[in-house]
């Protein structure tokens, strides 16, 4: 099954996006985690059935823009842009799949702002925005604003020789996977500069946030969530120590621990995580 490519001009950003399936199927727009691209949901896509999936490169990733040079990376932004993107698609009523980051935006929204919109929910591998302690804030927004007094052209950038030698780096990368997904994620990523290749990442993603929620309001939002929502996540791990703490404190979440790594959705169980979005998010609205 070959995606269909798509331009999402919002009111302040041009988004890339891949779309599969019936155009008059289930609308369910997925968003992939930090440093991926839409492409990491191409394993998955031939295995939906009756659903019109909608990945969208998220701002500063794959083949979408950069924020402007005095605008953040902050989570929430990422929310608006959700709110702006299902504007431009029109659809008034819509399930939402992330993985990592992705998960993390998409509970943001289902509890807030989308609760209305929002059908069904498929959280892989990150479901809440990771909270900080109060005491810390104060170092956390000195090193973000000094972060910032560094302009965007001279900060550091990864060169290879190749584009060989980039599909070995992100396969062992911080987050492994196979040589198949990563080659599915650089194809996505990456551009010739000269004799090298470089990401199209924007370098600003890798700065610190100068503020995050405390637990909390990090848990606030997915106990605000009203539509059917499940949480798949790897069953080792420090995001399953956090399911295994604070999951009695969110009853409204179906929760799914498989053996893997981070990218489930592409090497580990993308059979059984297909199952759970279609049960989930398949049947018409």
């Amino acid at each position: 099954m070959h995606p269909r490519e798509l331009s999402i001009q919002t009111p302040h950003l041009t988004f890339a996006a891949l779309e599969w399936g019936d155009p008059e199927g289930v609308p369910v727009i997925a968003l992939h985690g930090w440093l991926d691209n839409a492409a990491s949901f191409t394993p998955m896509a031939p295995k939906l059935e009756g659903i019109r999936l909608i990945a969208v490169d998220q701002a500063g990733h794959g083949l979408s823009e950069h924020r402007p040079a005095w605008f953040s990376y902050d989570v929430w932004h990422y929310v608006e842009d959700l709110v702006y993107i299902a504007e431009s698609l029109q659809v008034e009523r819509f399930g939402l799949l992330g993985h990592s980051m992705g998960g993390v935006v998409s509970a943001m929204a289902a509890g807030s702002v989308l609760k209305d919109q929002v059908t069904g929910l498929v959280a892989i591998d990150g479901l809440f925005p990771w909270p900080r302690n109060p005491e810390d804030a104060p170092q956390a927004l000195a090193n973000y604003i000094n972060q910032r007094r560094t302009p965007v052209d001279q900060l550091p950038v990864t060169r290879y020789r190749s584009k060989e030698l980039a599909v070995r780096a992100r396969a062992m990368g911080q987050f492994k996977v196979s040589r198949q997904s990563s080659e599915l994620l650089v194809d996505r990523s990456i551009i010739q500069d000269g004799d090298d290749w470089i990401w199209t990442a924007d370098p600003r993603l890798k700065l610190g946030s100068p503020t995050r929620f405390s637990l909390e309001q990090t848990l606030a939002f997915p106990r605000q969530i009203t539509c059917n929502a499940h949480m798949v996540y790897v069953d080792s791990g420090p995001i399953s120590d956090a399911i295994n703490q604070y999951h009695q404190k969110l009853p409204n979440i179906h929760f799914h621990p498989m053996s893997g790594n981070h990218h489930l959705h592409m090497d580990d169980q993308v059979e059984a995580i297909a199952n759970i979005v279609n049960s989930v998010l398949g049947s018409k609205l």
